[in-house]
């Protein structure tokens, strides 16, 4: 039994997603709390997005838009699966004890850890990547 293209994707993106909210908010700065405030959410609702693989994609449609936004992120590219981690996003979301330490720190301040796949006019993918959010 194969999978069409969609699928995969879609598969894919349900095991990224939690990764990708989390790399982006350690890339802007800001604690689990500090954005769950904002986008007006509690923060264990907050705190489930970046643990549990595709809750995110199955959260409340209108408050995951404001999570994505604070996160400067694009809902239709997340939700289709166009985010993809980098080298400093894996390392940004590797499991560690206490606080990401300081080179770590200072390589996400200066290297977005998400990039976009882009795509043709055909609507084929490019292989190219960009970080176009």
């Amino acid at each position: 039994m194969t999978g069409t293209r969609e699928d995969t994707a879609a598969a894919q993106a349900e095991m990224e997603a939690h990764k990708i909210i989390k790399a982006m908010r350690l890339y802007l700065g800001m604690t689990q709390e500090e954005l769950a405030r904002k986008a007006g959410i509690s923060p264990g609702l907050y705190f489930r997005y970046e643990k549990v693989p595709g809750y995110v994609l199955r959260g409340k449609f209108s408050e995951v838009c404001k999570v994505l936004k604070l996160l400067r992120l694009d809902p239709r590219k997340f939700y289709r699966g166009k985010y993809i981690l980098n080298e400093a996003g894996y390392k940004a979301v590797v499991p560690r004890r206490g606080r990401l330490n300081y080179m770590l720190q200072r390589v996400l301040r200066q290297s977005c850890p998400v990039s976009c796949e882009k795509s043709d006019e055909k609507g084929g993918k490019h292989n190219g990547r960009t970080q176009d959010h």
